[in-house]
């Protein structure tokens, strides 16, 4: 868990943070708390978190880290769990969700858990403050530029472990998603991580908004090394081939390639790789194979 997630806080603090942020965000947003989150048989998880995948899986990376300070908890209510964070007790036998759906049934127990414990309008209060750090992390670049192969993956989270301090280097880790689609969003919504941090944020608009620029900017330069690293797949294109090779050979490559269900770049690659072994054994009187 992050250090600052790790310290106590009274509950005077967490007061001013709440009311600081429900302050900036009513004034930009021109609205005001409702008292009942979940009245009129409502779902308590907000339609802007269940229609984005991405808002989702954001959310749930914030309730799996923020302690209970935060969210209005006593601190000395939980002293014997060996931990100070609602989610940790809850599901403390249980994997991270697989899916958009489980995060989304994940986050509902949660925040029905904090309803039944602090009430509708302490689990309102943080929904605004939620949603309002969320409506400037979405201004971070979306990141349609990453595949969502295997191999592309294990170089963004490589590339992120690697620029990124010790203090944020914490789970949840990327291994606990298989599929490569759930780590992919894993990818996008960790990029947005800096905007959890409630304390070390702040609150105000201008300090938000110099977030959304640092990691934007962040992500142009993370951009340039994965295009510099995969830019082999770029000529992958049936012109760039033909100019190499004869119709026929083309044909088999794509018949090839097909069949092994790899790119004609990635079959091309096997099949110079195999000749070249090949071709060392046969000079080094190597011919068993």
């Amino acid at each position: 868990m992050p250090r600052e997630f790790m310290s106590v806080h009274s509950p005077d603090e967490s007061d001013h943070v709440f009311s600081r942020m429900e302050y900036e965000y009513y004034r930009h947003n021109d609205k005001s708390p409702s008292v009942n989150a979940d009245n009129a048989g409502r779902d308590v998880v907000p339609e802007w978190v269940q229609k984005d995948p991405v808002a989702a899986f954001w959310v749930w990376m914030f309730i799996y880290h923020v302690p209970d300070s935060i969210v209005r908890l006593s601190g000395e209510q939980y002293a014997d769990y060996g931990t100070s964070c609602l989610y940790a007790r809850l599901f403390a036998t249980e994997a991270a969700p697989a899916n958009h759906q489980a995060r989304i049934r994940v986050t509902r127990k949660w925040l029905q858990e904090l309803i039944r414990l602090t009430g509708t309008e302490n689990v309102s209060d943080f929904l605004y403050v939620v949603h309002f750090l969320w409506s400037y992390a979405e201004k971070v670049n979306p990141m349609t530029w990453l595949g969502s192969r295997r191999i592309h993956i294990k170089w963004a989270w490589a590339y992120l472990q690697k620029h990124c301090t010790d203090e944020e280097r914490h789970c949840p880790d990327i291994s606990e998603f298989k599929a490569s689609g759930e780590s992919r969003l894993f990818i996008i919504a960790y990029v947005r991580r800096v905007f959890m941090k409630i304390y070390s944020v702040g609150t105000e608009p201008q300090k938000l908004k110099e977030l959304v620029y640092q990691q934007n900017d962040f992500l142009r330069r993370m951009k340039c090394s994965y295009q510099k690293m995969f830019r082999y797949e770029k000529t992958d294109s049936r012109v760039q081939i033909s100019a190499l090779i004869s119709p026929e050979a083309r044909n088999a490559l794509r018949k090839m390639a097909k069949k092994n269900n790899l790119t004609q770049a990635e079959m091309l690659d096997k099949l110079i790789l195999s000749a070249d072994r090949l071709f060392m054994q046969k000079t080094a009187g190597d011919y068993s194979r």
